[in-house]
């Protein structure tokens, strides 16, 4: 299930606001011949500073948004070969490049000094290589612990939840988790349809709704259908390896399984 785990930008750029500041000053050390106190009352001091904090800070951003972007494209757990290499190439090695340019135009603006001909190259671009991985790691770990969290409170949920609220017109339906055939979203929208056939709105996400359901009954098809097992009325083989699903009652859209799930779908409907 392709889930989202970046931390709310309002709490996170407290995080990336103090560790820039706390990155700018390492920066500014790494290679220096004057220590801390020195480089205080130096008067490129503050520039420096500023232009540090500005590009980690920056680029601390940028690799957030590649992050959030990714996640809604492919899942650490349905495609982990291809989000490692993408993950790699968009989050690590396009801002490492990107930030060499940006160090040689303030060298060359700022001192009339090429790039080459100060301690960027041995010392401050090896280190800026790690801090850039160590965002991409940081966003990594809360993922993993979101997604800890989310099973463990999804087990107790499923067992205390028996129902959701759904809304038809302008009345409140509650609907029993069992009754619910399929989840789907529709301009932007979650609806979900009962046995009976009753569609209602529904004020919860997807991934709200796959960690009330039981997973041996439900299957999150995608990014926008959930069924469960008796909604499934037969299925087909599609070009490329992806499977065409007849759903009753239907979810509103012809529903496509891709290749990369077609395997775990054809397991998960002939379980027991």
């Amino acid at each position: 299930m392709t889930t989202r785990y970046t931390l709310p930008l309002r709490h996170d750029v407290w995080n990336i606001l103090g560790v820039s500041l706390i990155l700018s000053q390492l920066f500014i050390s790494i290679g220096a011949e004057k220590d801390w106190f020195e480089l205080f009352q130096d008067s490129t001091f503050v520039p420096d500073t500023l232009f540090v904090f500005t590009l980690t800070s920056t680029l601390w951003l940028y690799v957030r948004m590649v992050t959030v972007l990714l996640q809604q494209k492919m899942d650490w757990f349905e495609r982990p070969i291809a989000r490692i290499l993408t993950q790699i190439f968009f989050g690590v090695a396009l801002p490492s490049v990107a930030c060499i340019f940006i160090v040689a135009l303030y060298f060359y603006l700022h001192y009339q000094l090429p790039l080459s001909s100060t301690s960027f190259p041995d010392y401050e671009f090896p280190f800026t290589i790690i801090v850039i991985a160590q965002f991409n790691l940081y966003y990594l770990i809360y993922y993993f612990y979101r997604k800890s969290k989310t099973l463990a409170s999804g087990n107790t949920a499923i067992e205390a939840k028996k129902s959701i609220v759904g809304v038809v017109g302008r009345k409140n339906v509650p609907i029993d988790l069992q009754d619910i055939a399929n989840a789907f979203i529709k301009n932007s929208v979650v609806y979900i349809t009962t046995f009976s056939n009753t569609r209602l709105s529904v004020n919860y996400t997807l991934d709200d709704i796959s960690v009330l359901l039981n997973e041996k009954d439900y299957f999150r098809a995608n990014r926008q259908v959930i069924l469960h097992r008796k909604c499934c009325k037969s299925f087909m083989n599609e070009a490329n390896g992806k499977l065409l699903v007849e759903l009753d009652p239907d979810a509103d859209a012809p529903l496509i399984i891709s290749q990369l799930k077609a395997a775990e779908f054809r397991k998960w409907i002939g379980a027991n």
